[in-house]
């Protein structure tokens, strides 16, 4: 018997709806995870010290850097600008054919 490859799996996984729907979602969590968590290393500052900063939660900082949560375009501002910078929302469209 052959082996699939994760890709493989995972394309024939997407053709169902709800997963798709699913795996988007977790994919907007992990890139709100990845943007949030670099940016803060980038500014030298602790979870603690963003979150004095931004006026959230420490336990907000740490479910949004692992992809726990994903957060609303205000409180990603707060982060942004509690580390002097600006949050860009960019709409990525892509069309596939058959």
């Amino acid at each position: 018997m052959p082996l699939t490859s994760f890709d493989d799996l995972l394309n024939e996984q997407l053709n169902n709806p709800q997963v798709a729907q699913l795996y988007e979602q977790e994919c907007q969590h992990l890139d709100a995870a990845i943007a949030v968590s670099c940016a803060r290393e980038q500014a030298h500052l602790t979870q603690e010290q963003l979150a004095e900063r931004s006026g959230l939660s420490r336990n907000t900082i740490i479910r949004i850097e692992r992809g726990g949560t994903s957060p609303s375009m205000k409180t990603l501002g707060r982060i942004a600008q509690a580390m002097g910078k600006q949050v860009q929302f960019l709409v990525v469209c892509q069309f596939m054919t058959s």
